[in-house]
């Protein structure tokens, strides 16, 4: 096989950067070279550690960035801005996140496709010991966005919210912009990522690139993550993984662009107070709905878990889902979708006699979420209720760990992080100039079981880092 070539016609450069803290994983780190030294390009790798240590077919390159142990995956940093001019890709990856030649392919015959701003990501893949596949990049608050999907002449692109896979592969030119951006050449940090995700992250937040997933061929831009050690706490099982993604295409090919419900990522670092997406079904929130609650609905609905719990109880169950891709997903479950930005879905349902509407971590990331109860109380049936949850965005906890971390603790603003500040004493007033009446609020202290130890109810709602709700509509 002919080896990826130029426009000149002579066959491609690569310098290749691999972070590999300690020896940890230096078994994964061999597979890694191996993957490299497979290229049919002039390719040279160099292996960024914090010590010596032999690896075959590559150079190592030893030294922090900074003080910070954890600084080491900004090393690829000083060593590709040296080169600039002297490859024609740049690969950075960690030692435990191989790119095959294959990847490089798909990656240079799509890359044709997209304008020189705009960079073919990947997304990370797991695999259970029993061989089932998760794709880990998915998790938390991250999602498909909606409205970012495009077409060029044989492929489909869009945007997935999760800027971070552990590695990345850029042509001179997008390195040349990522550097004259001024956003790849900082020091080493954290922000809204972690000090490790933010070191493979800015090239695509900060520094005038735009990060698109290939949705055709997908499977082409799925790495795996060797280490195997997040499937069991996050990410999409495949199957689950590729119905979004053509929930997103179809969105794509019909010319739809919807609006999303509200944006659930904050802004705040640490991506703090977001909203879950792809939790199961909260056992707690779904214990305060009244069994003898028949009409339900459920807004900012994404997977389905809860819904289909209360389903599974006899429950009517129909949804205002978050965005157009968990609303196809809904749909195809079964669920009666109800579209619409968030009050004028509630404006459209006046008067629809709904025995419980579910608002699991909806009110704190609403635009105005005084308006949005006021008109969802005209949707409730008589004694109707609001069964929801919200990040208690006020607890001392947030305090306490910003002051343990050395950080400026964080206020909750909106405007500056798109999350309202919230308490029990705020959603008790949004409660009252809304027309509904309290009728309980509960810590939720599942993300800290500590909080247990806590013997007083009123102490527990002040620390609880979120809070779960009951309001119902006065007569």
């Amino acid at each position: 096989m002919t080896g990826p070539a130029s426009t000149s016609g002579r066959r491609l450069s690569v310098l290749v950067a691999i972070a590999s803290y300690g020896t940890g994983q230096d078994h994964f780190l061999k597979q890694v070279v191996a993957e490299f030294r497979k290229l049919e390009m002039d390719c040279r790798i160099v292996v960024l550690s914090n010590i010596d240590k032999p690896v075959p077919g590559a150079e190592v390159l030893v030294g922090l960035p900074s003080r910070d142990t954890y600084s080491l995956p900004f090393a690829h940093r000083p060593l590709f801005i040296k080169h600039a001019s002297d490859y024609d890709l740049f690969i950075y990856t960690e030692d435990d996140t191989p790119i095959t030649p294959a990847n490089v392919r798909a990656f240079l015959e799509v890359q044709q496709q997209l304008r020189e701003d705009q960079v073919a990501g990947f997304m990370r893949s797991e695999t259970s010991p029993d061989g089932h596949r998760y794709i880990v990049s998915v998790n938390s608050h991250f999602r498909w966005l909606p409205g970012t999907t495009f077409a060029t002449s044989s492929n489909r692109f869009a945007q997935f919210s999760n800027q971070h896979s552990g590695c990345f592969i850029v042509s001179r030119a997008q390195l040349a912009r990522a550097i004259a951006s001024g956003g790849f050449t900082v020091e080493p940090r954290s922000g809204r990522y972690g000090i490790l995700e933010t070191a493979a992250s800015d090239i695509h937040t900060q520094c005038g690139l735009e990060r698109v997933i290939c949705l055709t061929r997908i499977e082409d831009f799925i790495v795996p993550h060797l280490a195997n050690k997040y499937f069991r706490s996050m990410g999409l099982p495949e199957a689950t993984f590729v119905e979004h993604v053509k929930a997103m295409s179809r969105l794509g090919e019909a010319g739809v662009r919807p609006a999303s419900l509200f944006e659930p990522q904050t802004r705040a670092p640490g991506f703090r107070w977001s909203k879950t997406l792809y939790r199961p079904a909260s056992q707690a929130l779904l214990a305060l709905v009244p069994p003898s609650a028949r009409r339900v609905l459920s807004v900012g609905a994404t997977t389905g878990a809860d819904e289909a719990a209360l389903a599974a109880r006899g429950m009517e169950v129909s949804v205002v889902p978050l965005d157009g891709v968990f609303g196809s997903v809904l749909k195809g479950q079964g669920f009666e979708v109800h579209d619409g930005l968030p009050a004028q879905a509630m404006v459209d349902l006046r008067g629809a006699e709904i025995d419980v509407i579910l608002a699991a971590d909806v009110l704190h990331l609403l635009p105005d979420p005084g308006g949005w109860l006021h008109a969802a109380s005209k949707a409730l049936a008589v004694n109707g209720e609001v069964v929801g949850s919200v990040s208690n965005t006020s607890s001392w906890l947030w305090r306490l760990r910003d002051w343990r971390s050395g950080k400026r603790s964080i206020r909750p603003s909106f405007g500056d992080c798109g999350a309202h500040p919230m308490s029990q004493s705020r959603l008790a007033a949004l409660c009252r100039a809304s027309g509904l009446e309290i009728v309980d609020t509960v810590a939720a202290i599942e993300a800290a079981p500590g909080l247990q130890r806590v013997r007083w109810p009123w102490a527990r709602r002040k620390l609880a880092p979120q809070l779960l709700f009951r309001m119902r509509r006065v007569r």
